[in-house]
């Protein structure tokens, strides 16, 4: 237990830690200028409550993915998709072409490295020290049949990512699926990649996958599930040689 004066003194470094980081924050001259349009989607953002749910700069809810740099991994489709059909716990919303639009411009318009992560990463991204991009470069690296290597890019091209973490079960209780051919069969896969599960939390695909997309993503699976062993070796040893230089994380950034 402290005593009282360590109490007071520990007290007092916390509060002026906090207040020389909030002095940090608010000084920093990093800004936006959005577009008109920019300006629509970010009112959007806001009448929507989206912030409720989504994070921007590491600021808002936990429920849904961070949206800092969603514009990156979204595209027009599946966004216009989220917006207007929902997915899982997102409601849709009765938006038209124009306001889509809006909210697309806003999200492209955040994205940009020079303002700010949506997620404090350890490492170079680009150089895949990260976790999901030690994965991604991992298997980019590995000798996958054209049908598994479609099926990859089809599977982080969507949202896919947002929930299933590489050889874990995720936060949100999204399963490891490198060995989900181990519990489901190609029949099986087919349905949850037609139907989803909806008791379970995960949406039908949007938008729909075609009956060649399915073959592949299946195909991409059971590559995966060949191949388990050694890409948990290799993405370890990417993780291992990562180089952290503290000096260049942005510490301030999520303000």
């Amino acid at each position: 237990m402290f005593a009282p004066t360590s109490k007071k003194i520990l007290l007092a470094v916390l509060v002026a830690s906090y207040v020389i980081q909030s002095g940090l924050v608010y000084s920093d001259d990093v800004d936006i200028r959005l577009s008109e349009d920019a300006v629509q989607g970010r009112k959007l953002f806001h009448d929507g409550s989206c912030q409720v749910c989504h994070q921007l700069w590491g600021q808002g809810g936990f429920l849904g993915p961070d949206l800092t740099n969603a514009a990156s991994r979204v595209d027009e489709t599946r966004l216009a998709s989220l917006l207007t059909v929902g997915s899982g716990q997102m409601p849709s919303y009765r938006y038209d072409a124009r306001e889509i639009a809006f909210l697309r411009a806003f999200l492209e318009e955040i994205d940009r490295p020079d303002v700010g992560r949506g997620q404090l990463r350890l490492g170079d991204p680009a150089s895949g020290t990260s976790p999901q991009a030690a994965f991604e470069a991992a298997v980019v690296a590995g000798n996958l049949p054209a049908d598994a290597r479609a099926g990859f890019e089809t599977f982080r091209s969507g949202i896919c990512s947002a929930c299933h973490f590489p050889f874990q079960r995720s936060i949100v209780g999204a399963p490891d699926l490198s060995t989900a051919v181990d519990r489901v069969d190609d029949a099986g896969l087919r349905t949850v990649l037609s139907e989803g599960r909806p008791l379970l939390g995960m949406p039908p695909p949007a938008p729909v996958l075609s009956d060649g997309q399915k073959d592949e993503m299946i195909a991409y699976l059971h590559w995966l599930r060949e191949n388990r062993s050694g890409l948990v070796g290799e993405v370890e040893r990417r993780q291992r040689e990562r180089g952290v230089d503290w000096s260049r994380l942005p510490w301030w950034e999520f303000r």
